[in-house]
């Protein structure tokens, strides 16, 4: 069973504070979640992640909690404790009585530092398809299994490999590749978890007229792109300078402008939600 530490004093269950030393999450249970971010005390694509909790639970054949009701626990999370920035967890707890129980907490966060984003990161593939990579559950004996193997292999993040040796997306990233004719280049939706932070990146795409292809990546055909990149709720846009034992061009311009879009979205975002 996976070791969850949480931060900060208070946790929240059902809408009600209680204090974090009596709590130990039980993922090994069935547990469907969402990762939200927390800039300057507001919340990052909240709309966006609870839609999307609300389509993993009624995907599965389970009722919602109501939008009101989670952002309700998140204010009351955020007064009963200091954080400003961070990293809040949002699960939906099925008891072996089929009854849901509602949890938030702050869980801790590693976020890519400035000369991160320049330097690129490496990554290594792993075998793994998900059962049901639209639906957002935790899969505790897969989260287990590939922290240990992000630990031994020194790597950022695993990337999945399905049994057709194509590479599909990471472990808690999306993945993109841009080829020497500019387009990106992506796994098709079906068989990827599809993030908040990519469904943005293909928004600025759309904007900026960049062709986007879905298609199964061979892992034969690593070698033929010239950029790589993850995306995701902590990493934004990361450039990846190398997968396996490929190496990849980490100023390419369409990563930078991508990268320079994505953090403007971000601003424009947390704007909004001051007026």
């Amino acid at each position: 069973m996976s070791k969850v530490q949480i931060l900060g004093d208070i946790y929240v269950v059902d809408g009600h504070p209680a204090e974090v030393r009596d709590f130990t999450p039980g993922l090994s249970a069935e547990v469907y979640y969402e990762v939200v971010r927390m800039i300057n005390g507001k919340f990052l694509f909240l709309e966006d992640h609870l839609k999307r909790l609300e389509h993993s639970l009624e995907a599965s054949g389970l009722s919602t909690p109501g939008k009101e009701a989670i952002r309700e626990s998140l204010r009351v999370l955020q007064r009963s404790n200091a954080f400003k920035e961070g990293n809040i967890r949002i699960c939906i707890q099925i008891d072996s009585g089929r009854e849901q129980q509602l949890f938030c907490y702050f869980i801790p966060y590693m976020y890519p530092e400035v000369c991160t984003y320049k330097s690129g990161v490496q990554v290594m593939t792993y075998p793994h398809v998900r059962r049901n990579p639209g639906i957002k559950k935790w899969d505790d004996r897969f989260r287990s299994a590939v922290s240990q193997f992000i630990r031994e292999t020194g790597s950022y993040e695993a990337i999945l490999l399905n049994r057709r040796h194509e590479v599909t997306e990471g472990s808690r990233s999306n993945l993109f590749f841009i080829d020497p004719g500019g387009q990106l280049v992506s796994a098709p939706e079906t068989e990827i978890l599809p993030g908040i932070t990519r469904q943005y990146l293909l928004d600025i795409c759309r904007t900026e007229k960049l062709k986007v292809v879905h298609r199964p990546i061979p892992l034969k055909e690593l070698e033929q792109f010239d950029s790589c990149f993850l995306s995701g709720t902590s990493p934004k846009v990361l450039p990846v300078w190398k997968l396996n034992g490929v190496i990849y061009e980490v100023n390419h311009p369409i990563l930078k402008m991508l990268m320079e879009r994505f953090d403007r979205v971000i601003l424009q975002h947390l704007e909004d939600l001051r007026q």
